[in-house]
């Protein structure tokens, strides 16, 4: 069938093509902007993954072509796409919508990427209905590019969001209508989605940048005083009778800040090489992602802390424990943070610490870095500062402890802390933390984020200030995007005002709350109050004495929905215990992480539908290389039941993934050798309507369904799956078993970097790196498409408007091909037939097993990964704990399958039973 569609499709691009050789093309002149449209046939050459990365442009002799949206077409696209066959049959004509200026003629030249060049003469519209209707065309085409773009992006919507809210201010169009994901961040700021705000997700930029447009953000002056902060109820935990052992450290710590303790300087060395190893960002050991911020390195520099050989020789008979604490982590901003050290021998340490100091300073002279001693709460400290805050460094020391911080308000915490009473760890509930997680158990990683953190957090000058740095980054990103813009068409050296007169920028620019404004420095855009993007002014050293009305009646809806939602944040612990399995490279890292004490309530339908942690599980099929599990709640009945997917260890057809469409999904889906099953039957499975309308099971227990699925009905498990052997060989081994610990949730995943899965994980990776990689060109098309930047130079105006680094997911080098009109960007790895692309995970993972309890006030995850790593270390000893009863890594059984036998008899079944 695939292939008569294909075949059918070729005739008809035949058919077609001699009808497109010669452009259609139509321009209607207006007023300030004129609109047209030209259709163009695709070359021979264009095929292929150019094409695929929409490396299209239109140029004009005289540069009067602007704004344009492109639109591939196919013969019969729609059921191309619904088939999959993109590849057989690629687009045969492209369309370009675009505004202009001007009555002469216009010489286009439209490269997909072959040049191909057109004279085309504007004319008057035969009455004004007609150019309004190209003009919403146009509109509308321009928006769906946007849309399409955005189910790619991986990175913030900076660009788009701005040309669509400029050119609809200019023109006086509408805005489009808000899809839903669009309408759930314009209501990123509301008091119940405030996690989003504290995590500066792409959701709340994007939102902020089209309220700023809009001239709907807050721009009144600060005027009124700071609001109270909320009254939050008090975490129980008493103080336990007998003495808790705990590290000195604790007690060098303010209790407002997050503490992550390495207990010696060798574990925090491990951990920031595997960071280092990592392109500075652990997400990396997942997948490959199209941006790089380099969070590690941009911390190191700031703080000066640059890792030694001798730290890595003689760290651990220097340091006696290392810990990292902040207020927060926004390194990507610009963060509270900082290195906490005890030293075994403090002239040592602070000699080395001073050193780099010193050698940064000499390094920095140009950006203006000084080194000097300031006095903080009465003693003296070390500061190395440069003016945009790319380095921010104080160095303080208090007896064995030293510390090193971007913060001056944490360096002045740290002075005049009182160790016995006020420091982390003389609160209760770090006393009873350390009851649970007990310093004999020696974790490589010990995490603790406080009450008083996460309070902090949502203190006034915390949400505030994030709305007001928020708008600080945007008014910046907005300035370089309406200077390119007015550049594009022909206006330069346009002051702020005159850019605001000309709507390229909004009528309420530069009016902030605080008065802070953009400045420029030897070229570079800054905050006047904040510094560079990316290098912020730490948000705890911002002081906030002042608002205006709508910031205060924002900071007091967030306050209500606490007080009578969410009126106790929950404290949050984890201990992660790294130690050798073998002598191939294989280490085990085990994690027991908890949220104490824990209201359930609070969770709403997170926790409503679970039931009680309990002992009983299904037990893994022999051949399954991964079971994920949960118990549920009946709906109207107080049985719970037990619902289980697995995936079975079998050779997967890769092609049925590769070519994407509507019908390789669904044959992707009736590939999988995986299945679904729920104990005791009837479970949510059979309330399905499609399934549990259909006929009664056979003899045998076994129902076919549409589409290929199957069910059987075995031993009280009702179990689906779209293949009938696999129901046949797995359901008679389902079973339920004892766990040792009682949970809500279990997941196991084997070794899958050399199973019969692997091609198939390797091959979803490599078709999401391969989005990701056209993605970003597509990017870099459209920078130098709407704004006018030269092609050459659209990969550095993109990483300098968003603060970040592009980089192919397929681990290959962005370069540009071709000259002239044809000059376009391409990654090296596209091109590369003999390429070899392993998943990032696949190079490391080796196993896991996990399970989520939630009951008895706390939430508990415990986990073991198995990784691989190239060189790992000589020595690692066992843990005094281990969560499943195994030291040796998480291999999937591989039994082969028994031979295929006549169908067996099942027994009579027990539906319901207990076990």
């Amino acid at each position: 069938m695939r292939i008569w569609i294909a075949l059918f499709g070729i005739m008809a691009m035949t058919l077609v093509s001699a009808s497109v050789q010669a452009a259609e093309a139509v321009a209607i002149s207006g007023q300030p902007f004129g609109v047209g449209q030209i259709t163009v046939s695709f070359q021979k050459a264009d095929f292929g993954d150019p094409v695929d990365s929409s490396g299209f442009s239109i140029h004009e002799a005289d540069n009067r072509i602007f704004y344009p949206a492109f639109e591939k077409q196919r013969v019969l696209g729609f059921l191309q796409a619904l088939a999959g066959i993109d590849a057989v049959t690629p687009p045969q004509r492209l369309t370009v919508y675009f505004l202009f200026t001007g009555n002469e003629p216009l010489n286009i030249t439209v490269s997909t990427p072959t040049p191909q060049t057109f004279r085309v003469t504007p004319t008057p519209p035969p009455h004004e209905s007609m150019l309004t209707a190209m003009e919403l065309l146009w509109w509308r085409k321009y928006h769906e590019a946007v849309r399409d773009q955005k189910e790619s992006a991986n990175y913030p919507m900076v660009m788009e969001t701005y040309l669509t809210a400029m050119l609809s201010r200019r023109l006086g169009l509408p805005m489009p209508p808000l899809s839903k994901s669009d309408m759930e961040n314009q209501d990123a700021f509301s008091p119940d989605q405030s996690v989003f705000v504290l995590m500066n997700s792409d959701k709340v930029r994007a939102a902020e940048m089209r309220s700023v447009m809009m001239d709907e953000s807050i721009t009144a002056p600060a005027d009124l005083p700071t609001p109270r902060p909320i009254n939050w109820t008090d975490i129980i935990a008493p103080r336990p009778v007998n003495a808790v052992p705990i590290e000195p450290l604790a007690k060098a710590v303010p209790p407002d800040c997050f503490y992550v303790r390495f207990g010696k300087l060798s574990n925090y060395l491990w951990l920031n090489k595997l960071i280092d190893e990592n392109g500075g960002d652990l997400g990396m050991m997942i997948a490959s992602r199209g941006v790089k911020i380099g969070l590690n390195e941009v911390v190191q520099k700031q703080l000066a802390l640059k890792q030694s050989e001798l730290s890595e020789l003689f760290g651990d008979t220097v340091v006696a424990d290392v810990a990292l604490i902040g207020r927060d982590a926004y390194t990507r901003e610009g963060a509270a943070i900082g290195m906490l050290f005890q030293a075994k021998a403090n002239d040592l340490l602070a000699n080395d610490i001073n050193t780099n100091r010193k050698e940064a300073l000499r390094l920095n002279k140009k950006l203006g870095a000084k080194l000097e001693t300031i006095k903080v709460a009465g003693q003296e400290i070390s500061a190395l500062t440069t003016p945009d805050n790319t380095i921010r460094s104080f160095y303080a020391q208090r007896g064995d402890f030293h510390l090193v911080t971007s913060s001056r308000t944490i360096a002045e915490q740290f002075i005049t802390l009182n160790a016995e009473t006020e420091s982390l760890g003389a609160t209760a509930e770090f006393l009873q933390a350390r009851m649970l997680l007990p310093l004999k158990r020696e974790d490589t990683i010990f995490c603790y984020m406080s009450s008083q953190f996460f309070q902090g957090l949502y203190s006034p000058q915390y949400r505030v200030e994030l709305r007001r740095r928020l708008r600080a980054t945007t008014e910046i990103e907005l300035l370089k995007l309406a200077r390119a813009a007015a550049m594009n068409e022909g206006l330069v050296n346009f002051t702020d005002e005159e850019l605001i007169a000309n709507g390229y920028l909004p009528t309420s620019f530069g009016r902030r709350p605080d008065g802070s404004h953009v400045v420029e420095f030897d070229g570079q855009l800054r905050d006047s109050l904040r510094g560079a993007p990316g290098n912020f002014l730490p948000i705890a050293d911002v002081p906030v004495t002042s608002v205006n009305l709508e910031e205060a009646r924002d900071f007091e809806r967030v306050r209500e929905f606490h007080v009578s939602h969410w009126s106790q944040m929950d404290p949050l612990m984890a201990g992660i215990y790294r130690f050798k399995l073998d002598d191939k490279g294989t280490e085990r890292l085990t994690i027991d992480a908890r949220m104490t004490p824990f209201v359930q309530e609070k969770y709403g339908m997170l926790t409503e539908r679970l039931g009680p942690p309990i002992k009983r599980q299904i037990a893994p099929a022999p051949g399954d290389v991964a079971m994920i599990q949960f118990v549920l709640k009946g709906d109207f009945d107080n049985q719970l039941y037990h619902y289980g997917v697995g995936l079975q260890d079998v050779p997967f057809p890769i092609d049925s993934y590769a070519n994407g469409g509507l019908l390789n999904t669904l044959r992707m889906m009736q590939s999988t050798p995986g299945y679904l099953t729920a104990w005791p039957k009837p479970g949510l499975i059979d309330r399905i309507p499609v399934i549990g309308q259909m006929a009664a099971p056979d003899q045998y227990g076994y129902s076919q369904f549409p589409l290929g699925l199957w069910r059987r009905e075995y031993n009280g498990f009702s179990t689906l799956s779209f293949h009938r052997e696999i129901l046949q060989y797995v359901t008679p081994q389902l079973s339920l078993a004892e766990d040792d610990y009682p949970a809500q949730a279990r997941i196991h995943i084997g070794d899958i970097s050399d199973a019969n899965v692997t091609p198939l994980a390797n091959a979803m990776a490599q078709s999401w790196a391969k989005k990701g990689s056209l993605s970003n060109v597509r990017y870099f098309q459209q920078v130098s498409n709407q704004l006018g930047v030269p092609i050459g130079k659209a990969k550095d105006f993109a990483e300098d408007l968003l603060a970040l680094e592009f980089v192919c997911p397929l681990n290959g080098k962005y370069e540009t091909v071709g000259k002239g009109d044809a000059e376009r960007w391409q990654s090296t790895a596209w091109g590369d037939e003999k390429l070899e692309f392993e998943a990032n995970f696949m190079k490391w993972f080796r196993g896991l097993n996990a399970r989520v309890s939630m009951g008895d006030g706390q939430v508990v995850l415990n986990a073991e990964i198995d990784m691989w790593r190239e060189k790992a270390e000589p020595t690692l000893k066992l843990p005094t704990f281990n969560f499943f009863g195994s030291g040796t890594p998480a291999k999937p059984k591989t039994e082969k399958k028994p031979e295929k036998k006549g169908e067996e008899i099942p027994p009579p079944k027990t539906q319901g039973q207990e076990f």
